[in-house]
């Protein structure tokens, strides 16, 4: 399974702020559940967006945040939008 290692750890990062983590790039698989792998309940999944909003400068549409459940979900909603986000820039 490919995946942005960037994003990737732009995702992770956002999860270490709002959990006090430590989980890196090496330290996980692409499809860790958010819940059962992570340890992430749905008010803190809500943080991590926001987080990931605000860090990459992104607007991510509600309907987007919805039935995302590995770490692979979420690059996936993020990384088109980075991408877009760069050009505009």
């Amino acid at each position: 399974m490919e995946i942005n290692i960037k994003m990737l750890e732009a995702v992770l990062s956002a999860i270490n702020e709002i959990k006090r983590t430590g989980f890196t790039a090496d330290s996980v698989e692409p499809d860790f559940y958010l819940g059962g792998d992570l340890g992430i309940d749905s008010r803190e999944m809500f943080e991590v967006w926001y987080e990931l909003e605000q860090r990459l400068g992104i607007k991510i549409e509600e309907s987007d945040k919805r039935d995302r459940y590995t770490l692979h979900d979420v690059v996936n909603v993020i990384e088109p939008l980075v991408g877009e986000s760069a050009m505009v820039v």
